[in-house]
């Protein structure tokens, strides 16, 4: 057997601690249990609000053995009762296991038993998950960053991004994510509208229950940027008590849009994309005094010297 094919030891290790440090946190507040070959649920016993989210078991081991899914300091901070539903691999959550759970939670009431239950799902495989799954609770809220609203051609003809899934069935009734935030009281969907094929998807959400909030500059991977200092745990709570409109979303990442260095340095990108030079000149004039960041005084050297855009 060709030795690169086979798992990394170190990495089946670190798997398998990272799986056991979920059981004991199951264990000790609800449940951590294996759904089907490629996902796992954990469960949080806490308040009456509960936070169901989706997420990928590499991106959550990257954060370390110790990591934890998305949406976890929702437990410490909130109190909230949490469900997370970690995919294992880029299986868009189609799998009849996973179905089967979720019908028999439905069948059992168990989203009826929380006066609050708020969806959350991250890029576009998770984000589609979270719009797709929130029908099976009445009324519940939803916040997606980026999703995809389906893979079926006849639904996202101009998707050519996921080829290695276009076979996954999507006609199942948690398969079209526009289709089942229809039944929320609120569903957040926030996109880079310069990232065409996520606006692509992003206008498929309709109705007077969806708000559509444009992050522009944000690029495709919104919840690294989110995630930093706090801005997502004060999306989800400003969801929670319904005051998600654009004005707070635009409050909520004032900051970040001012001295975050990576969404500085996308906007002087984009900036130099338009042509000219007295507009990226300002972004890095502005990115260099909120960030010190080298990067910016190389770009306002090269174009003071009326050079070609920084690399």
């Amino acid at each position: 057997m060709n030795d690169m094919n086979m798992p990394r030891p170190d990495a089946n290790a670190a798997r398998s601690e990272w799986l056991q440090h979920m059981r004991q946190v199951g264990e000790m507040h609800g449940f951590f249990d294996r759904v089907g070959r490629h996902h796992h649920a954990l469960y949080v016993q806490e308040g009456d609000t509960l936070l169901v989210t989706f997420d990928e078991l590499g991106r959550v081991m990257r954060e370390g053995q110790q990591g934890l899914p998305v949406g976890f300091d929702a437990v410490s901070k909130r109190e909230w009762s949490y469900l997370s539903l970690v995919a294992d691999g880029a299986t868009w959550f189609r799998d009849d296991a996973l179905y089967r759970f979720f019908d028999r939670l439905i069948d059992e009431g168990f989203f009826d038993s929380f006066e609050k239950v708020i969806f959350f799902g991250a890029g576009p495989m998770c984000g589609h998950a979270a719009a797709a799954y929130s029908v099976a609770a009445e009324a519940a809220q939803v916040v997606a960053l980026s999703p995809v609203v389906s893979l079926k051609p006849e639904t996202a003809p101009f998707e050519i991004r996921f080829r290695n899934a276009w076979r996954k069935d999507f006609s199942h009734h948690f398969g079209d994510a526009a289709k089942s935030v229809a039944t929320a009281s609120q569903a957040v969907i926030v996109y880079d509208p310069c990232e065409l094929l996520d606006a692509a998807h992003a206008a498929q959400f309709r109705g007077r229950n969806v708000t559509r909030l444009r992050f522009r500059g944000g690029g495709r991977n919104l919840l690294r940027l989110l995630e930093k200092g706090g801005n997502l745990d004060r999306v989800l709570k400003a969801t929670a008590n319904g005051r998600m409109t654009p004005l707070r979303f635009s409050q909520i990442t004032r900051q970040l849009r001012q001295t975050d260095p990576d969404y500085l340095k996308r906007l002087l990108l984009r900036a130099e994309e338009r042509g000219g030079t007295m507009l990226p000149l300002i972004v890095a004039q502005r990115g260099l005094a909120a960030t010190g960041d080298a990067h910016f005084a190389r770009a306002m050297m090269t174009l003071e010297a009326g050079g070609p855009p920084s690399a």
